[in-house]
């Protein structure tokens, strides 16, 4: 949960980060200038993140693959199989 804040309540409130849990907007002039969190809650969304590039990575890749079997250049499990077993002689 969010909350926003001047700096100068920013400056006086957020003194302990003992106490602090994270998720605050500090404003200055009404304008959101800085965003605080904490660690935790930072790891969450790099890990939300990583998480996304690799469903949109998958997808990519399985378009991919979508058109190149319409293009004809798909291979049989077979295929593949002899290519990786000639890749490794």
């Amino acid at each position: 949960m969010s909350q926003t804040m001047s700096q100068k309540l920013a400056r006086d409130s957020l003194g302990n980060a003992a106490t602090f849990e994270g998720g605050v907007y500090v404003t200055k002039n009404g304008v959101a200038e800085l965003f605080i969190q904490t660690v935790a809650e930072r790891e969450v969304e790099l890990r939300e993140i990583e998480q996304e590039r690799n469903i949109n990575a998958l997808f990519k890749l399985g378009m991919q693959a979508k058109k190149e079997i319409a293009e004809g250049k798909g291979m049989t499990p077979e295929e593949v199989l002899e290519r990786l077993r000639a890749a490794r002689r």
